[in-house]
């Protein structure tokens, strides 16, 4: 069995020893805490060096002497702001541990670093090829298990009304304010609200206005509803100096005309097309179509986390999964380079269904 070196100027605690123990016998090895006086003993076995300030001099000493990898250990937000620092040294560093996930994030990584830099060599090309799958057969059953707990982790949520299922995920962030949703139909309509705001007081403003309209049930009265609707948020809005977004749909259950009044950074994607939340819309819907919804929070989110992903080659890689799984892989993308327990922004998603048996009248032109 393989002895991992962990490196660590600091007493290190129960939990922290705890951690690194299940997370080596999880790769068929066992830790070792070593201080810095040993560090010069050991410069051939594989290493997990703790990143810490105080030692940063010392750990570029000690990489600098290596003819191998080694793996830097992040336990802290601050830690992220260091890396910075071994940019010199990237090219001996195999990667980066992060210590505040859960033990199954890094598995993959570790896993990966015994195999390509402790791994005995086997002759023949077809020895290569096999173990060349056995990383990628584990590589991929460890994604499956982290999306999984991501999962099970960030609950997802579906809601049915009259002929349509609407599937939904939210994420809090750090940031002030937040993201919210809701919907009501009548006998003829029903009508999806999403907002959000950078102000809890207007967050909470917009909230009571909703219940308010349900109350009088203007929703019912009147054919006009939404455009009231935005012009009496919009006004909040300005009268306290915050910024708001919003996607305001009505659907017309009958023949499935919809109208959607728009603002903000956020997008609908439906039947392959892509809409900025800056144009309001009339659309012609039929069963079986699917309007997704990104927020503008999430949208933030994303192009911070995952720059590199466009959201339409996101819809076009994921077109044959159902609703479920699609939110599911959209949210597991958004948060895979996250740093701590929260996102930077609220976030939501949802995609609203229509279902394939629904009667409905052709529409006119409209």
């Amino acid at each position: 069995m393989k002895v991992i070196q962990c490196l660590s100027g600091q007493n290190k605690a129960a939990s922290l020893e705890n951690y690194f123990k299940k997370l080596a016998a999880n790769v068929d090895a066992e830790v070792q805490f070593i201080d810095w006086e040993e560090a010069g003993v050991y410069l051939q076995s594989p290493v997990i060096v703790l990143l810490e300030i105080e030692q940063l001099d010392k750990i570029k000493n000690l990489i600098g002497r290596r003819d191998k990898k080694i793996i830097i250990g992040l336990n802290a937000r601050k830690d992220y702001k260091v890396v910075t620092e071994l940019k010199d040294f990237f090219s001996n560093i195999f990667g980066f541990l992060d210590i505040s996930q859960e033990i199954e994030y890094n598995i993959p990584l570790l896993k990966n670093y015994l195999l390509q830099n402790f791994h005995e060599p086997k002759s023949g090309i077809q020895s290569l090829l096999a173990d060349l799958e056995k990383i990628l057969d584990y590589t991929k059953n460890e994604l499956l298990r982290v999306r999984d707990l991501h999962d099970r982790f960030v609950k997802i949520r579906m809601d049915k009304y009259k002929g349509i299922t609407l599937t939904s995920k939210f994420m809090a962030g750090e940031k002030s304010g937040g993201e919210f949703f809701d919907v009501f139909q009548n006998e003829n309509e029903l009508f999806f609200m999403q907002l959000g705001s950078n102000s809890y007081l207007l967050t909470s403003m917009i909230i009571s206005e909703i219940e308010l309209q349900k109350e009088k049930k203007l929703v019912d009265a009147s054919d006009s509803f939404l455009e009231q609707f935005q012009k009496i948020i919009s006004f909040h809005a300005q009268e306290n100096k915050a910024e708001l977004t919003y996607c305001l749909m009505k659907m017309n259950l009958k023949n499935l005309q919809s109208f959607f009044e728009l603002k903000g950074l956020g997008f609908l994607f439906i039947d392959g097309e892509l809409y900025h939340f800056g144009q309001n819309l009339k659309l012609k819907l039929k069963p079986g179509d699917k309007i997704h919804l990104i927020s503008e929070g999430a949208m933030k989110n994303w192009e911070l986390l995952n720059p590199h992903l466009t959201i339409k080659s996101f819809f076009q890689s994921n077109k044959d999964k159902d609703s479920k799984d699609l939110v599911n892989e959209f949210f597991f993308e958004l948060t895979r380079n996250k740093k701590g327990s929260f996102l930077i922004y609220d976030a939501f998603m949802s995609v609203l269904e229509i279902d394939q048996s629904i009667i409905y009248q052709l529409p006119e032109d409209f």
